[in-house]
């Protein structure tokens, strides 16, 4: 509660310097942290060959236009509809 008042009664220079500072921030995040996230993790450098290799775009959120993603939606359908059925156990309440 006594944040909420304090950024209400903040001076329009307190906010701008809040503004730019966040700025800042996100700036250091997307140039500098992620990068070093993409370097320091395997995983990371091969998710983002495959995205060049495939031109994904990633910000979308459906591949339609994507061979690849095409396939694996017939595959995940497939294990959905068919999914295999384990033995089936007899119980005894079931034989009455």
């Amino acid at each position: 509660m006594q944040e909420d008042k304090m950024v209400e009664n903040a001076r329009p220079p307190r906010q701008w310097l809040a503004f730019f500072g966040g700025l800042i921030l996100f700036w250091c995040f997307m140039f500098l942290v992620c990068p070093a996230l993409n370097r320091t993790f395997v995983a990371m450098d091969q998710m983002a060959q495959v995205v060049d290799e495939h031109n994904l775009r990633t910000g979308m959120f459906f591949y339609t236009d994507v061979e690849v993603t095409g396939d694996a939606g017939v595959e995940t359908r497939s294990t959905i509809c068919y999914r295999p059925h384990g033995a089936k156990l007899s119980s005894p309440m079931a034989e009455d």
